[in-house]
């Protein structure tokens, strides 16, 4: 994920990076590796009292290993480890699958994958963490969550791309796939389709094209739960773009809600990220690996 322009355009993902930094997103600058992720959105845990581990190059025998924001491929890189490095290990988690291994390790600092940590970390603590969840936990009788079919993105920068076919799917409008949404978003646009991140608005444009009668209106913040809520019990999921701390963005779908645990349901378009989870409100809008940046509502087919 790379660095957000300010600009009258909303950024809903990537900004594109130079070839030579997307081939070294796999968590190594040297070799490559054929890996199977799993997003899993972590807040980064209490301290706790840490021993240290040895990196390794790992199978693909690489050189050094990249640091990362978060137990998850597509978050920000922080820092560099070189093989035989000692780091801090303050606590286990689990997130992407790396060389078959999902743990992760978090130094206090920062998250590298177990995968390459020659110890056995398996005596570490968990981490203590807020994580979204498969359910909510109120009453559902305070609930309402919309029947979508969360898109996966087939390019690693349209998740913007996947969420408005998302939307528009859902209102009916099922003969189109990412590649056609994405050139209805660049008609009278300064948008290409060459995997190319956009904005609410170029989404919007795609939803414009197809023919919705109301393609939406951005909020240049976090919508409050109230918003949500509204939006969902008048049969309308929304799109809203989330900024990493350590920069760059990712685009989900918001369709669901839960009032007696104040909980909202996301749909994640990332290839292997888990698709429908339900998070606390406030720790969507704001914790210490992202924060919800913008919103696009009132889209209406």
């Amino acid at each position: 994920m790379h660095r957000f322009r300010r600009s009258t355009r909303i950024s809903t993902h990537t900004r594109a990076a130079p070839t030579s930094r997307r081939k070294k997103a796999l968590l190594a600058t040297t070799g490559a590796a054929v890996l199977s992720v799993g997003l899993l959105l972590g807040i980064t845990p209490q301290a706790q009292a840490s021993v240290t581990g040895t990196v390794t190059g790992g199978r693909g025998n690489f050189s050094t290993v990249n640091q990362r924001s978060q137990p998850s491929l597509s978050a920000g890189i922080t820092g560099k480890s070189w093989v035989g490095d000692q780091i801090p290990m303050t606590c286990r988690t689990t997130g992407d699958v790396v060389e078959n291994n999902s743990r992760w390790i978090w130094s206090g600092k920062y998250y590298i994958a177990d995968a390459f940590i020659r110890e056995n970390t398996g005596r570490l603590p968990v981490c203590t963490s807020t994580q979204p969840t498969d359910e909510p936990t109120g009453n559902p009788t305070g609930r309402k969550a919309l029947d979508i079919s969360m898109q996966k993105q087939v390019k690693d920068q349209w998740c913007w791309d996947a969420t408005g076919l998302t939307i528009a799917n859902f209102w009916g409008y099922t003969r189109y796939n990412q590649y056609d949404f994405c050139r209805l978003a660049a008609q009278n646009n300064r948008l290409d389709c060459n995997n190319r991140p956009a904005t609410l608005g170029d989404m919007a444009n795609g939803l414009r094209n197809m023919g919705f009668r109301s393609s939406g209106s951005d909020l240049y913040r976090n919508a409050s739960f109230g918003e949500a809520r509204t939006e969902i019990a008048n049969g309308r999921p929304f799109a809203v773009r989330i900024g990493w701390n350590s920069g760059g963005g990712h685009m989900n779908v918001i369709y669901g809600y839960d009032s007696t645990s104040n909980m909202i349901a996301v749909g994640d378009p990332w290839p292997t990220t888990k698709t429908y989870t339900w998070w606390n409100y406030s720790t969507y809008s704001g914790n210490n690996s992202f924060r919800w940046t913008h919103t696009r509502i009132g889209i209406h087919g």
